[in-house]
């Protein structure tokens, strides 16, 4: 992926709490399996926050919303993939405006 270094930049600036270095492997399964307890933390202590974050992200309110309905499993993983998603599309549009 040539957008990494940009993806990473993206991430620290959306998601100061969460650290991730530019040496780290940004997988998706990595960066989700990184992501995830932090998320569940957010959930259980300052939802207010989760939801500032997926605000400054641009995550769909309606896949949010979707996503925390009673009965899913996995909400950790499932929102960490949909910031992911996110922040590769937002990565890969700067790395392209800076390449031209």
């Amino acid at each position: 992926m040539d957008y990494q270094k940009e993806l990473i930049t993206v991430s620290q600036k959306l998601i100061p709490d969460f650290e991730i270095s530019q040496e780290e492997s940004f997988h998706k399964q990595s960066f989700i399996e990184k992501l995830s307890p932090y998320i569940s933390q957010l959930l259980d202590t300052d939802f207010q926050k989760l939801v500032q974050i997926m605000y400054r992200i641009d995550v769909s309110e309606k896949e949010f919303a979707l996503t925390l309905q009673p009965g899913n499993e996995k909400i950790p993983e499932k929102l960490a993939e949909m910031i992911y998603d996110r922040l590769c599309l937002k990565a890969k549009i700067r790395a392209e405006y800076k390449a031209k």
